[in-house]
């Protein structure tokens, strides 16, 4: 895990407010949710347990798979998104429900979905980049492409686990919509390109105050 600084983790925070928000968007659109939360939603149905309890056991069986590859990854990030995305979406939730009333009709929804996917997607790069520790999950596509040496990069590695998770929900029962077929193909290559283009720059601008040098970008 990298030095705390204010950039960093004010990135890291921003990032898990843009995931909630955008969760909250996809789960008021009705339009599908993302990939892990297809994939929790029809093995927790199968197996007959909440959806919570599911989630919570998953995650630590994929933090322990985290510990033991890229334990690097493990950090206050890592604490951040697991404790405060349900939180923080379900707050969006109530407040855009009470404010706006009915927004079922399909305009709105597929507006809110598109925002949806954009919003993850930089709030994905925003508190990952900053290498204060993620989301077991999101490590996921990091793990895989230390373990092929680089030979499967970030984005293609995002949408392996992306369709595998989709596939796996599907297969139990869980709804698959548009928004989760589109999560599926477009987070990875949409997070790499705005690591790249947006937020290691940001990062590059606190180094070259701290030092005068501009590091390379590290995404492949």
């Amino acid at each position: 895990m990298q030095k705390l600084t204010r950039r960093r983790v004010s990135m890291m925070l921003l990032g898990n407010l843009f995931i909630g928000l955008a969760v909250a968007l996809l789960r008021i659109s009705m339009l599908g949710t993302d990939p892990f939360s297809t994939m929790n939603l029809g093995v927790s149905g199968f197996l007959d347990v909440s959806f919570a309890i599911y989630q919570l056991g998953w995650n630590a069986i994929l933090f322990v798979i985290v510990l033991l590859f890229y334990k690097e990854l493990i950090g206050l990030g890592t604490i951040v998104n697991m404790v405060g995305i349900g939180f923080i979406s379900d707050f969006f939730v109530y407040h855009f429900l009470q404010y706006f009333g009915d927004l079922s009709v399909l305009p709105i929804r597929m507006t809110m979905m598109t925002l949806a996917v954009l919003v993850i997607s930089l709030g994905v790069a925003l508190y990952i980049t900053p290498e204060l520790g993620m989301a077991p999950y999101d490590s996921l596509a990091f793990v895989i492409k230390k373990v092929t040496n680089n030979k499967i990069s970030f984005a293609y590695a995002r949408v392996i686990t992306d369709i595998t998770c989709v596939v796996v929900g599907f297969s139990l029962g869980a709804t698959v919509g548009i928004a989760t077929v589109i999560s599926a193909f477009c987070i990875g290559p949409f997070v790499q390109y705005l690591r790249k283009n947006v937020t290691e720059p940001m990062l590059a601008k606190e180094a070259k105050t701290l030092t005068g040098k501009i590091p390379a970008h590290k995404t492949q």
